[in-house]
């Protein structure tokens, strides 16, 4: 993911269209969001896993639209994730963040109790824990400051004239001309095929199309879903309050109950007269549960750091320091935060949630495991990944994964 700074930028564009009227000002706190759209590969890695663990999707996201048949490049997970629709993209956040052992931001109720996994619900901004450290879709705020990539009052992210040679659009002169393009594509190794088509991009060499933030793809290959509710008039609104989230879907300002999508796509040309949709101001707008080709997905994330091993459950009482948690197991913890496992024996631990833990051992130093990695280690010293094994009859030993060697770091005793 890329960090993007606290702080203020313009939104919207004047003299185009109405609904991105005014141009205004708005301040954000720092985020983090993905360099490049999701993948397939990306989706079928999460959702495979969501499957098993309660979660549902609709039928087309089992069916992307992938690579053509004549391109050997890639294969078609190197593609952007499509045909997806809104609660499906809302549903997977949820279970990257479930998966990567964060907390997560969609719910069902306002309180925040019941997790969004099934279904196809009309969440609430109310019903979105904001400051999680998991993942989510873009509000269209964050989704233009990143896109912008620092630029202010240009028409794409890299000035005012579309270019062939810097995006996959209709028409544009690249080899996918009416399908998507690998995500990252255009990182200075993109071919020009139709030079009569490209808008004088063929007579360029081509150079790495990143933003200014780093980003890949902001305009064009498939337009991507946001979170925010449709309302023509909400820029120019001056009863509104926290602009962060866009409109209440209970709002009367809400008439067809669409969702936002952004960066237009590659069935999108420079010149439609529905207002230009591939320019950074586009407001783009889609039913929920209408899933579509040329529509995906990149996710953000707030700045959040979480206590270490959020969601562990006592064992007994306080007063015995025993705690389970799900992917780790029964541990003892002392009250000066050295920590005692049946594998690992006493170790130190510090870290973040379940996602960035560090574990120190007495016998061979800091070692690194995440939820997602668990029962694998990795050791920085030795620049090599370690297995623990737990079906030996003796506790602590690990195996080196590359070599094959064995190194008994933890508990020192028979099972």
């Amino acid at each position: 993911l890329v960090t993007i700074g606290s702080g203020s930028f313009y939104m919207g564009q004047e003299g185009i269209q109405e609904d991105e009227e005014p141009l205004h000002n708005v301040f954000l706190e720092a985020f983090e969001i993905d360099r490049f759209e999701t993948s397939i590969d990306d989706w079928f890695l999460i959702s495979d896993w969501a499957r098993e663990n309660g979660y549902d999707f609709s039928d087309s996201s089992n069916s992307p639209w992938g690579r053509p048949y004549w391109y050997f490049q890639s294969t078609n997970e190197d593609f952007p994730m499509n045909r997806v629709n809104w609660y499906d993209a809302i549903k997977w956040c949820n279970a990257k963040s479930e998966f990567m052992g964060r907390s997560v931001a969609y719910y069902t109720d306002q309180n925040k109790k019941t997790v969004y996994r099934t279904g196809e619900i009309d969440l609430q901004n109310s019903m979105v824990d904001w400051k999680a450290a998991g993942y989510r879709l873009p509000t269209e705020e964050e989704w233009e400051k990143a896109a912008r990539g620092g630029l202010h009052n240009k028409n794409y992210p890299w000035g005012n004239y579309i270019d062939g040679a810097k995006a996959n659009y209709r028409l544009s002169g690249d080899p996918f001309d009416d399908g998507s393009s690998p995500v990252g594509y255009y990182n200075s190794n993109q071919i020009i095929t139709a030079a009569d088509l490209s808008l004088d991009g063929e007579k360029k060499f081509p150079t790495d199309q990143a933003n200014g933030f780093g980003l890949y793809d902001v305009i064009g290959n498939v337009s991507e879903w946001c979170w925010d509710w449709f309302d023509e008039n909400w820029y120019s609104r001056k009863n509104r309050t926290n602009t962060f989230a866009g409109p209440s879907y209970l709002g009367v300002s809400v008439e067809d109950k669409m969702r936002i999508h952004r960066g237009g796509g590659y069935k999108d040309g420079p010149g439609k007269e529905e207002g230009k949709p591939l320019r950074l101001a586009f407001r783009g707008i889609e039913y929920p549960y209408n899933s579509r080709r040329s529509i995906g997905f990149r996710c953000v994330r707030a700045l959040t750091k979480e206590e270490l091993w959020l969601g562990s459950v006592v064992f007994g009482s306080k007063a015995q320091h025993w705690f389970y948690l799900n992917w780790f197991g029964y541990y003892y913890r002392s009250k000066d935060d050295w920590i005692f496992h049946p594998d690992l024996g006493w170790v130190y631990a510090t870290g973040s949630g379940s996602y960035d833990n560090w574990i120190y051992f007495p016998e061979c130093g800091w070692m690194w495991t995440a939820r997602f990695t668990f029962p694998y280690f990795f050791n920085n010293e030795k620049n090599a990944w370690y297995l623990l094994q737990q079906n030996k009859k003796e506790y602590g030993w690990f195996l080196q994964t590359e070599d094959g060697s064995l190194e008994r770091w933890g508990r020192v005793h028979s099972r």
